[in-house]
């Protein structure tokens, strides 16, 4: 599912509305955003994006732009 945009991907795990989210969010930005959720938004991005993340990929994971770097660094289209 590579033509689905991060942001609809990271609402839905964090239970948002996909354009209160930006690159800038984070657990610091987002109170919904804590370490059990992290492991679960990780784990709907992977499927939605068909890629795997290695555990030190998800700790470096500590924004939504950070996900978009990891995922470009996958070659997954990021919309």
């Amino acid at each position: 599912m590579a033509s689905r945009s991060l942001f609809d991907v990271v609402g839905r795990a964090l239970n948002a509305k996909p354009d209160s989210i930006s690159d800038e969010t984070s657990p610091e930005t987002n109170r919904r955003w804590d370490s059990l959720r992290h492991l679960d938004l990780m784990t709907e991005i992977e499927d939605a994006f068909s890629v795997r993340f290695t555990t030190a990929e998800i700790m470096q994971a500590r924004s939504v732009g950070d996900i978009r770097r990891l995922l470009r660094e996958k070659g997954a289209e990021v919309a």
